[in-house]
């Protein structure tokens, strides 16, 4: 796979036409990623549009550093979603009606309550972690990032990443027993 991405990034910084593949590849994937951050559906689209942008703009100087291209493309809409909070100068949290899926009305209730609960617990435990503990567990868990591309994404290394995993899923553990 490293080395299919090495030919489309090498392929687009000689044909910028040629990114448009790269483009395709991983729209889906940022697109979650900051829909998770934002949630906006404007916003959204302004943002990874502002992501694939940069990351087109500036494709001539990226080099391999043996990570996966999705790392850099996650490290630029991680740094545009941070700068859009700094513009907006306030948090933003997810609500629970923008994350959950419409309920199927013929679903059994009792399951559907279970999983309103457990949704309501999980968002309750990440409203106590700090704002970096939040994005490692959801480039972790919800990206399914490795700790490698997590510490590129974040900038710090990747033995930094891995302690803080472990000490946020210890914190959680935690918080879910109290």
């Amino acid at each position: 796979m490293l080395e299919q991405d090495q030919k489309l990034v090498q392929d687009a910084q000689q044909d910028p036409e040629r990114f448009s593949v790269l483009y395709d590849k991983y729209f889906d994937q940022i697109f979650r990623y900051v829909y998770r951050r934002v949630s906006d559906k404007e916003t959204v689209q302004d943002l990874v549009s502002q992501t694939f942008f940069d990351a087109l703009a500036h494709i001539k100087s990226f080099e391999w550093r043996g990570f996966p291209f999705s790392s850099w493309l996650y490290k630029i809409a991680h740094n545009n979603v941070l700068k859009w909070y700094r513009e907006q100068s306030k948090g933003h949290k997810v609500g629970l009606d923008e994350i959950g899926e419409l309920p199927d009305h013929n679903a059994d209730h009792v399951h559907e309550t279970s999983r309103k609960e457990k949704q309501l617990e999980v968002q309750a435990v990440m409203d106590m972690l700090e704002p970096e503990e939040r994005e490692i567990i959801r480039l972790k868990f919800f990206e399914e990032i490795s700790n490698i591309e997590i510490a590129e994404v974040m900038g710090l290394s990747a033995n930094h990443i891995g302690v803080k995993v472990y000490r946020t899923l210890k914190k959680v553990k935690q918080l879910l027993k109290s």
